[in-house]
């Protein structure tokens, strides 16, 4: 502290032990000037009477009143104003000091305490560094405190938030928001620490989350900065009284007396333009000249994060800080890095529900912690002395929260439960109509309901041309209990299946028009909520099972999970079955038939002669047109047959039609040609598809044309383009879910096996094993030949007399094979028969027939030669 400390009209001079009014000394006592040096120097924080007490007659045992009698003194002399009394507990000076000597800092370095994480916003009422025109307390009143709250903890994961805080500071109102629990007042406590300098007439915490009604909250602004408000406009006295002040005013917790808040903050920032604001809020105040900084969560570390890298994300750094300040002894151990960003995935990033849990490590250990998250509100709920009761447990926060939404609100988030992952506002406008007459809600009442939702940050939107919004993991769980006890879930379901299937519906009308990339990006991300609208209509309506089915086919296609689209199907075929030519089932099996497609090529076949008939019943040229593409592409029908659909497909195209439709026709003639070994005639067909496809846009298509002409390079003998062009299927993979990826791989093989190159051969065959695997074993049957051909060209002759076995049976169930299988097969076939005995090779052929996928990698894949 400097020897002079200037306030006011006085210079104080430590030394001389002299107080000077305008440069004439005051007659000060000497017991009087010790009392203010003793508090000058503790400027703006409560200094006890007890500390006092010894600070001015050290060594001496005197009664209160004679410290009372000196104070009476300071008084006289600085104004009434100048020292504030803390009832039964002691005294601060609350002058501004106006003058500082070099190096000299507005405060006692003892009160500065660094930026930390934050302890309870419910220690957060203070002032540093007041202004001028100060009243005391009215008897019986409770003065806040008068330094900003202080924390050992650092702020972890929040340095980049707090840097872009910073650049803000300009503004004159900054309000962070962001949902119950996130660390909002955590940050802004660090950020009014970095901000009290700049701010020579103080810092002003306040916290408003214990206030009752609207109407305190003008008080408690006046009481945390020491103003008297008197008056009628008592708003318009405090707003005048900071008019020439730079004080620096953080109003924490606003959300539930926002609308007072907001009428004190526009009068502050009308009347005086020194002051800066901070709000903490769950809600923008949505003023003029109001800066919104929405708190997001804290990092949490991608999958395969070393420790060290782990600790560089804030939720990682705060739950391993949390969990070593119960057991100092603690360290992240490697083989706990993923379980520990699980739990923080789970959590989602929420800073009060980190640290709860990190509660919870030392009783039920990290896996007891992770396995209970299913129990989330009963798991996350703590006791700790001095917390505020919303931040106890994870339920009181979000109860918060819920109880400030108004009831049009609290229907609305509750009804958004039923979504799985993200949805688009369509499906939330579809959601809020069709239900009962007096819960519906129009377009315009949805789109500002659910607008209220955002900015209370418990709806999250993603940006984009076209926003999609979802719930947090925690915020879903709190919002399906709350539709639970509504007695609406039942209700909400349904009306969820069917406005995702009209959804659906546009988007399989959407997809012949679209390029992938626009279509998925518009669609793809709703697969979730598919999922559960399919997993709904099975069990509760059968005929929408099988529309919604149907409508989803594409999309199951082009995000690489036909298998899963496989699976469904099968079980709502008996369903499809009772609706006869329906137009829902012409669809259902026409996409059914597209998902079997060099998987079970009898089923595909099936599927197609069902979806024919019903496209034909109901006169619908399209679906006729698409059934006789899957039915000639089945690779199923004799050579004439084939070639009188192709002519019949030409028979039915427009001039009008999208180029998606136009090119089914060229998938199936290329499919036909190979199947006839017209391999010349294939590959340009095959040209033609594939300029017409990237012209459009049309991936799926492409990865499918480059498919088949790589096959049909290798069946011309053109190994390297074959390659060349598998390789470019396998970099495109890359990028996308792309099924052909298992294709491109079964022809390096194959190249591989033709330039005797068995070393590439197993390392390529490895991988086809993993990729089909990855994918329910899709396309293994199709391509077993050249396992079984790798064990031969390796001498393991009895392996590759069982991997036979299987490739026959599995060839008994696709219904046909092209020409790179055959090839295989012949190799093979060839080398085993003359290695082993007929009866011998008959018995592993039986054998090999009842492997399941994982032994057919086995046999495949065991011990090479030496």
């Amino acid at each position: 502290m400097p020897d002079s400390i200037r306030f006011d009209r006085f210079a104080l001079r430590v030394h001389e032990r002299v107080l000077y009014l305008d440069g004439q000394p005051t007659a000060l006592g000497g017991r009087a000037m010790a009392l203010l040096v003793a508090l000058a120097q503790r400027h703006g924080r409560l200094v006890t009477k007890a500390e006092l007490m010894e600070l001015v007659w050290p060594g001496l045992v005197v009664e209160e009143n004679n410290l009372q009698v000196q104070v009476s003194a300071l008084r006289k002399v600085l104004g009434t104003g100048a020292i504030v009394t803390v009832p039964g507990r002691g005294y601060r000076f609350v002058l501004p000091l106006r003058l500082r000597e070099a190096g000299a800092a507005s405060a006692p370095a003892a009160t500065t305490p660094s930026p930390s994480a934050g302890a309870s916003s419910s220690q957060a009422s203070a002032l540093q560094l007041p202004p001028v025109r100060r009243a005391q307390p009215e008897p019986g009143q409770t003065e806040a405190l008068t330094a900003l709250p202080t924390q050992a903890q650092r702020l972890w994961g929040r340095e980049r938030d707090l840097a872009a805080l910073d650049a803000l500071l300009p503004a004159p109102l900054i309000t962070l928001v962001g949902s119950a629990g996130i660390g909002k007042t955590a940050l802004a406590l660090a950020a009014a620490h970095r901000w009290r300098a700049d701010r020579p007439d103080g810092t002003a915490w306040v916290d408003l989350a214990s206030l009752n009604s609207a109407g305190c909250a003008v008080t408690a602004v006046s009481q945390a900065l020491g103003l008297s408000v008197a008056g009628a406009d008592r708003l318009g006295s405090l707003a005048s009284a900071l008019g020439p002040l730079k004080v620096l005013l953080v109003l924490d917790n606003a959300e539930h007396v926002l609308e007072a808040v907001t009428g004190l903050v526009r009068a502050v920032m009308q009347a005086a333009p020194g002051v800066r604001l901070l709000v903490t809020s769950q809600v923008p105040l949505k003023v003029d000249g109001e800066r919104v900084f929405r708190l997001g969560p804290l990092s949490i570390p991608p999958a395969g994060a070393s420790v060290d890298e782990a600790l560089q994300h804030g939720a990682v750094a705060l739950f391993v800080d949390q969990v070593r300040a119960l057991d100092r002894r603690h360290a992240l151990l490697p083989d706990q890095v993923a379980l520990v960003c699980e739990l923080c995935r789970r959590v989602d990033g929420l800073a009060l529900a980190i640290k709860l849990a990190a509660s919870r490590v030392p009783l039920l250990g990290l896996p007891g912690v992770v396995q209970r998250l299913d129990e989330r509100f009963r798991l996350l709920a703590g006791h700790s002395a001095g917390v505020p009761d919303r931040h106890q447990t994870l339920m009181a926060a979000l109860d918060w929260s819920h109880e400030l939404l108004t009831p049009p609100e609290q229907a609305l988030f509750r009804r958004v439960a039923v979504f799985a992952g993200g949805f688009p506002l369509s499906l939330v406008t579809l959601l809020g109509q069709g239900l009962t007459p007096d819960t519906c809600l129009d377009e315009w009442q949805v789109l500002d309901t659910l607008g209220a939702l955002v900015d209370r940050s418990l709806v999250a939107v993603d940006g984009g041309d076209a926003p999609r919004y979802r719930l947090l993991d925690s915020m879903r769980d709190y919002a399906s209990l709350k539709l639970q006890a509504s007695g609406e879930q039942a209700l909400l379901q349904a009306h969820h299946a069917r406005a995702v299937a009209e959804l659906m519906d546009g988007a399989y009308e959407a997809y012949w028009l679209s390029a992938d990339a626009t279509w998925l990006g518009q669609f793809g991300c709703d697969i979730d909520n598919v999922r559960v609208a399919l997993d709904w209509a099975v069990a509760h309506d059968p005929h929408l099972a099988v529309r919604l089915q149907g409508a989803v086919g594409p999309l199951f296609l082009l995000l690489g999970l036909a298998p899963e689209g496989r699976l469904r199907g099968r079980r709502i075929e008996p369903l499809a079955d009772r609706l006869g030519d329906d137009p829902a089932a012409a669809r259902f099996w026409l996409e059914h038939s597209r998902l079997h497609w060099g998987v079970d090529n009898a089923g595909m076949l099936q599927g197609a002669r069902r979806a024919e008939q019903a496209s034909r019943s109901a006169n619908d040229a399209r679906g006729v047109y698409l059934a006789l593409r899957c039915v000639a592409g089945s690779g199923m029908l004799a050579r004439a047959q084939a070639v009188a659909l192709l002519r019949e497909m030409s028979t039915l195209e427009r001039p009008d039609w999208p180029v998606r439709l136009l090119t089914q026709r060229l998938m199936a003639e290329v499919g036909v040609l190979r199947s006839l070994e017209l391999m010349a005639d294939a590959r340009r067909v095959c040209q033609n598809l594939l300029v017409r496809a990237q012209s459009a846009g049309l991936e799926g298509v492409t990865s499918a044309g480059l498919s088949d002409l790589a096959a049909i390079s290798l069946a011309l003998g053109d190994t390297d383009a074959a390659l060349r062009i598998s390789q470019d299927i396998l970099a495109r993979g890359r990028h996308r879910r792309d099924n052909f990826v298992v294709h491109a791989l079964a022809i390096v093989a194959c190249v591989a096996f033709v330039r005797a190159d068995l070393a590439q051969a197993r390392a390529t065959l490895r991988d086809f094993l993993d990729a089909s695997r990855s994918r329910s074993w899709e396309w293994l049957g199709l391509y077993a030949g050249l396992l079984a051909l790798l064990a031969a060209m390796e001498g393991r002759h009895e392996a590759a007399a069982r991997l036979l076995g299987y490739t026959a049976q599995t060839y008994r169930t696709l219904g046909s094979h092209d020409v790179l299988a055959v090839y295989a097969w012949s190799r093979a076939h060839a080398a085993v028969e003359d290695a082993l005995e007929p009866t011998v090779l008959q018995r592993l052929l039986a054998l090999g027939a009842t492997l399941d996928p994982e032994s057919v990698c086995t046999w495949a894949l065991g011990q090479a030669p030496t």
